[in-house]
């Protein structure tokens, strides 16, 4: 494929992208239709009235949720609509006003005045659906909280009300009086029930009955046959990936659960579409069918974490043992939670109390005893590639056996103190969320694992990413990282919600705390909310990127191409960036409502702060524009700062970076450069001076030493001609004659350089010319005789 190809492929697909993003953004305006209040009004009035009757069930008290809720969120949308137009019109009554009250101003016009009618009439409106909206949504929210709080107290007297115990020797004595009367009560009920059916039931619908069933058994094993060989668990396999492992186990669980719980659907379908169903025994059928998704469930969850028949492929680290042992408690514990779920609606229907909390606290005490067994006879394992030492020693899933013990104590106690509703609560938690937390566990290895593998530097997907979006191996990699996080924290938001909601922390409550975040408060005239706080940093990032790729553009491409020296460009690239910040602030700061007047407000609160605890970071920020400024120190300037010196490489907000000739950098506040002492070697120009002091003995021709030096330094392509070097006769020393050589270089950074091969230039001539240099005498040893 070519190149033109590629990228009009790529171009289509940002099109297509961009159109489908308008047609959302635009659907979405559409839906946002003025609310009306008045509807809202009596909606709240009606909800109010139906809260205040006193015997409401939990499924009466949702119902009154789920419609409060929508109107709490449609007047936060109003009250975040009305707020600027609000503001707005005050604006525009300012200045419609007249601003003074002289007898000899002209008089306003007719359509002055109506105009300004008009503003005063929409300016009042406003204001009055604002309050109304606002009382509206205090109201809302009152009625949201006294709904979770009555569903928690109803939750609280329903589960801890206290009953027979399953010790009670008067409950069992009871049960047994009253169960040959309520079998027979329930056979009636089934036979009449079974009557009704074959009245009701004609021969097409018999027909049609026993066609769906029949189509179901011929899609059943063509289905199951492709299922199974789309992943296969290949028992020759010796150490899968766990990203395998998951996706085999994921697999096996779909394959296992989706025909049984759609053919469990089609019967309740067809049950109630052939008029199949009788209203006494609609309890016990809705128990047989959630018994028997349950048992699919349990079935289909186990095999699929715990591989009975493959170690290999087994998603937790367990032998082979332990995983029967679980396997089997599991499907034990849902066998009696079913046969209890049938108990209940049984004796309903046949009006025996004792009978259905006989059967509730006999299945929490089963439960409670075969998880006990189960825990008890578990051992650690050990992973395919793991020894059984090493697990031994690490035995990760020792809490969860402790949190098992806990649940089968609390469960069997509640069970033998009388409280059967909070046994039966338990076991009904404890089952959902060992369900939910093998998905959850399964789904985040999947996250994780996969992510790790797609969007990898070296897999096909991440190598397409690095060259269509032009990002390295480290970005790449940093995103993986996001991507796990992002998908850890969503699954630890579901477990919580799932771990709080039966305790009365709906997920409704954390929405509305959300939505609250979202629409924000106001706080001195400013509405400061997450969503104007998300609007004021996406404004502020790319005025502040728009801000760094001009900036870029100017020191690479605009201002190399002109006359300025390296330091005035860089105080133009610097001082632009400054005021491109300064602006994307403005900018960001508008979008939550703070104008120029109000920031002059903050800045002046700030300033006593930047006066007391900021005030060496300002003190710093002031001397680097100064810096910038006055150019004293330009980037690239040879300065010596103490007893260091080097190259200034960058002129920042607070330090000055200085490279050293050992090549290391030296931070230097920017205040430092502006208040001490600073050797700069290359302003106002680059020229450097060399000396070199020779010492001749006396007994040397002077003329000839001045030629010699002189010859030396003009020998050098690099020292100047104008100014001309030089030699100067020093003194007449105790031992030699003493002379300085003085040139200079075009640029100072040579002038090292330059020096050392002029002094090997002048030894040489010096011998060669026969001219002595003399030692100097050794000083006498102290106490010398």
């Amino acid at each position: 494929m070519s190149v033109t190809t590629l990228s009009v492929l790529r171009l289509l697909r940002w099109a297509v992208l961009a159109l489908a993003l308008s047609w959302v953004f635009a659907a979405a305006a559409q839906d946002q239709r003025p609310l009306d209040l008045d509807a809202t009004r009596n909606a709240l009035t009606g909800i109010e009235n139906t809260l205040k009757q006193p015997n409401l069930t939990d499924a009466d008290l949702l119902r009154l949720r789920a419609e409060n809720d929508p109107l709490g969120v449609a007047l936060q949308a109003a009250i975040a609509d009305l707020t600027p137009r609000l503001a707005a019109s005050v604006k525009r009554l300012a200045e419609l006003t007249p601003k003074t009250k002289d007898k000899d101003a002209a008089p306003a016009t007719d359509a002055a005045t109506a105009e300004l009618e008009t503003e005063k009439q929409k300016h009042d409106a406003l204001d009055a659906n604002l309050r109304a909206a606002r009382a509206m949504l205090l109201e809302a929210d009152d009625i949201s909280t006294r709904i979770g709080a009555r569903r928690r107290d109803l939750f609280a007297r329903e589960t801890f009300a206290r009953s027979s115990s399953v010790f009670n020797p008067q409950l069992w004595l009871s049960v047994s009086r009253e169960i040959p009367s309520d079998v027979q009560a329930v056979a009636g009920t089934v036979g009449d029930w079974l009557s009704g059916v074959r009245s009701r039931l004609t021969t097409p619908q018999g027909l049609g009955l026993a066609g769906a069933v029949l189509l179901l058994a011929l899609v059943a094993f063509p289905i199951h046959w492709i299922a199974r060989r789309v992943i296969y668990r290949d028992p020759a396999a010796e150490s899968p990936s766990r990203l395998k492992r998951a996706l085999a186990a994921g697999w096996t669980m779909l394959v296992l659960a989706a025909l049984p719980l759609l053919g469990l659907w089609v019967l309740a379908l067809a049950l109630d579409a052939f008029d199949l169903s009788d209203p006494r025994m609609q309890g016990v059928q809705d128990a047989l069918l959630d018994a028997a998704r349950l048992l699919v469930v349990v079935n289909a969850v186990g095999r699929g974490m715990l591989s009975l028949h493959a170690l290999a492929w087994r998603l937790i680290p367990v032998s082979d043992r332990t995983a029967r042992r679980l396997f089997r408690g599991a499907m034990t514990i849902a066998a009696i939670w079913a046969v209890e779920r049938l108990i209940e609606p049984a004796a309903d229907a046949v009006a025996s109390l004792n009978i259905a909390v006989a059967g509730r606290a006999l299945g929490a005490a089963l439960v409670a005893a075969v998880l006990g067994a189960t825990v008890r006879r578990l051992t650690p394992g050990h992973a395919p590639n793991q020894t059984a030492a090493a697990a031994a020693q690490s035995d990760r899933w020792a809490p969860a056996r402790t949190l098992a013990w806990i649940a089968a104590f609390l469960i069997f106690g509640a069970a033998a103190f009388g409280y059967v509703a909070f046994a039966t609560f338990l076991v009904n938690q404890a089952i959902f969320l060992t369900i939910l937390g093998c998905l959850l566990y399964l789904l985040d290895i999947v996250i994780r694992d996969g992510a790790e593998a797609l969007l990898s530097p070296d897999a096909s997907i991440g190598a397409r990413l690095m060259i269509l979006f032009g990002l390295r191996r480290h970005v790449l990699a940093q995103i993986v990282v996001v991507v796990q996080g992002i998908a850890r924290l969503v699954i630890v938001v579901i477990a919580a919600a799932a771990l709080l909601e039966p305790w009365g922390v709906q997920s409704q409550d954390w929405f509305s705390s959300l939505r609250a975040a979202y629409f924000g408060f106001g706080v001195g005239g400013v509405t400061l909310s997450l969503s104007s706080m998300l609007a004021a940093a996406a404004v502020f990032g790319v005025a502040l990127f728009v801000t760094r790729l001009i900036q870029g553009w100017l020191s690479a491409r605009l201002l190399p191409e002109t006359r300025l020296d390296p330091g005035v460009s860089n105080s133009i690239s610097t001082i632009f960036g400054y005021v491109g910040a300064t602006v994307a602030v403005l900018l960001g700061a508008a979008q939550v409502g703070l104008d120029v007047q109000k920031l002059a407000i903050i800045a002046g609160a700030l300033s006593v702060g930047i006066g007391f605890g900021l005030q060496s970071i300002a003190n710093n920020f002031v001397s680097g524009l100064i810096l910038l400024w006055e150019r004293g120190i330009r980037v690239g300037d040879w300065v010596m700062v103490g007893a260091d010196q080097g190259f200034v490489r960058r002129i920042n907000a607070r330090a000055t970076e200085i490279e050293t000739f050992d090549r290391a950098t030296l931070i230097v506040p920017n205040s430092n450069l502006v208040t001490s002492v600073v050797k700069n070697w290359v302003n106002p120009d680059r020229i450097g001076r060399i000396l070199i002091a020779i010492n001749v003995d006396y007994e040397s021709d002077v003329e000839q030493v001045r030629e010699v030096l002189i010859d030396a330094a003009r020998a050098r392509d690099l020292v100047l001609k104008i100014p001309a070097p030089s030699v100067q006769f020093v003194e007449f020393g105790d031992w030699a004659l003493k002379f300085n050589l003085i040139c200079f270089v075009d640029d100072v950074e040579t002038a090292g350089v330059t020096q050392s091969d002029m002094n090997f230039d002048i030894l040489r001539r010096l011998r060669e010319a026969g001219i002595r240099i003399p030692y100097p005498p050794l000083a006498p040893r102290t106490g010398a005789q």
